[in-house]
């Protein structure tokens, strides 16, 4: 075979493994996109009974992305909502902060709370808010992935869908992971 047939045979072979890899990367965005017109289609509503995780699983049923119910949990009721995209995590004079190679936050992502608190600046004030166990979707991202705009519902009692800001850099103690929709 000829050094011309090689490389033709070769970019021919790349061309296949770039095109499934931008196959699959348009399934992911295909499934962010459905996640977020879904959240943003319910703001001021209730999803389901009204529980934060509720939000993300009918997001995920529009979408046609892996529910939540279909991985391993590593603690119980600590949800896993897919590819794992950021890990932070807080405890006793150590932070914790993971992010895949080549992996951002982006908008569609879920994002999981277990026992986290934050506290920092906000307006001209200061602000703390608490997160035992939450889910809540992400609709949009600072440059960095470190302030994260949020649709959820369950805070405070109130059971509707509503937008937040989570700032990452103020978590104090617990944890965050964000997780990417996946393919069933």
């Amino acid at each position: 075979m000829s050094t011309r047939t090689l490389c033709l045979l070769y970019g021919l072979a790349l061309t296949s493994v770039f095109a499934g890899f931008a196959s699959a990367q348009k399934d992911k965005d295909e499934f962010n996109s459905k996640v977020i017109g879904f959240a943003r289609k319910n703001i001021g509503k209730q999803v389901g009974d009204g529980e934060c995780a509720a939000l993300a699983v009918e997001a995920f049923k529009e979408a046609g992305a892996k529910g939540h119910g279909e991985y391993k949990d590593p603690k119980d009721g600590d949800y896993v909502w897919g590819e794992l995209v950021y890990g932070l995590e807080i405890a006793p004079n150590l932070r914790t902060e993971s992010t895949p190679v080549g992996t951002t936050v982006k908008p569609g992502d879920i994002i999981q709370f277990r026992d986290a608190k934050f506290s920092g600046k906000a307006g001209g004030g200061t602000y703390t808010s608490e997160a035992s166990h939450h889910t809540a979707v992400v609709i949009g991202a600072s440059k960095d992935g470190k302030t994260l705009e949020v649709l959820q519902q369950n805070v405070n009692g109130k059971k509707t869908v509503a937008a937040a800001t989570v700032k990452l850099n103020d978590l104090q103690s617990g944890w965050v992971k964000v997780y990417r929709p996946q393919k069933p």
